[in-house]
């Protein structure tokens, strides 16, 4: 008798036990579904596909302390350079869509370089945020460049084969380049990439290529330190901050293709609609921020909202593109 009593006793604790672990087990699932359902609750990681230094690092920058206020979370920004932005987007398109890791790709620059070494990754599959920026790019060299004028340069680059640097194989300065190659009729153009544009840059300064085919904003302050001389625009009209520098167009290349920089973010895809459109209203309040123009404006950067329809249109466009000049850039000899 007093062993059943026992096994009765032992039965009830067992009992008791298995209730209070079950309930335990209950809570803490529900804790971990009302944790998850609660966003933003870590940070947001902005992977930037160059090397730091270069205009997407500085104006995403720029962007980062707008983005945590109105976010709530620190933002992290992940630099991952090489293979012309490829491996950037190679490392977006593996990240768990969640909502807290993006991507800055900028436009035709990532789409370009996608198609150019069939890297696989697809960004115009991706979800489109927001866009900040269109800029035109330029042709620059060293201060103390033999070249003053981009006449010259041209017609130097018709006589002998002139160094060019490139931010990266496959880029949008690579296709400019060799655009420029073929609309001014240059002996063929030897491409030296490098991991950026702000790598680019340096590499003209130090005087290792003779011109860069760079973002017209990027030049402004090192124009303005008297590093490089900015020989032609390669848009409609002249930078605002820099407007002695001849379009070219005025320049007589009538046929020359306007082909803009525009910086934007976009997230992988299945990232949850309503943390789409959350980050969709962070990016609009952050890009509208007196403080985050302020920065852009004093730093001679125009700003242009891109919407995230907008945005994707010119990734759709830009892969259609790129279908057409990727044989001329695969001509390059490095």
């Amino acid at each position: 008798m007093h062993k059943i009593e026992k096994a009765a006793k032992i039965k009830k604790c067992f009992s008791r036990s298995l209730v209070f672990m079950l309930g335990a087990i209950l809570i803490l699932n529900l804790t971990a579904v009302a944790e998850a359902e609660k966003y933003p609750s870590k940070p947001l990681v902005i992977i930037v596909p160059y090397a730091p230094a270069g205009s997407t690092d500085i104006e995403t920058r720029n962007l980062s302390p707008y983005l945590k206020k109105y976010f709530g979370r620190p933002i992290i920004l992940k630099s991952v350079p090489g293979a012309g932005t490829t491996i950037g987007a190679a490392t977006a398109a593996q990240a768990r869509p969640d909502g807290y890791t993006i991507i800055c790709n900028p436009i035709p620059h990532t789409t370009l370089a996608q198609e150019m070494l069939e890297s696989g990754t697809k960004l115009e599959n991706f979800e489109y945020i927001r866009g900040w920026f269109e800029g035109p790019m330029d042709v620059v060299v060293r201060a103390e460049s033999p070249y003053k004028s981009f006449s010259e340069l041209m017609d130097a680059a018709r006589k002998k084969s002139l160094k060019a640097a490139l931010s990266g194989i496959g880029s949008i300065d690579h296709l400019l380049t060799m655009l420029l190659e073929k609309h001014a009729g240059l002996k063929p153009l030897t491409v030296v990439p490098y991991g950026g544009g702000g790598p680019a840059t340096a590499a003209v300064i130090k005087g290792e290529v003779d011109f860069f085919t760079g973002l017209s904003t990027t030049s402004v302050r090192f124009v303005k330190a008297g590093n490089i001389r900015q020989l032609a625009i390669l848009g409609p009209k002249p930078l605002e901050v820099l407007p002695d520098t001849p379009t070219i167009y005025q320049l007589g290349f009538k046929d020359y293709p306007y082909i803009p920089f525009i910086r934007g973010v976009s997230a992988p895809p299945k990232t949850p609609k309503d943390r789409l459109e959350f980050l969709k209203d962070v990016f609009t309040k952050a890009i509208d921020d007196p403080g985050f123009r302020a920065i852009m404006k004093k730093q001679g950067r125009p700003v242009t909202v891109y919407t995230a329809e907008k945005l994707h249109k010119a990734a759709l466009d830009s892969v259609r593109m790129a279908k057409e000049y990727i044989p001329l850039m695969k001509k390059s000899k490095q």
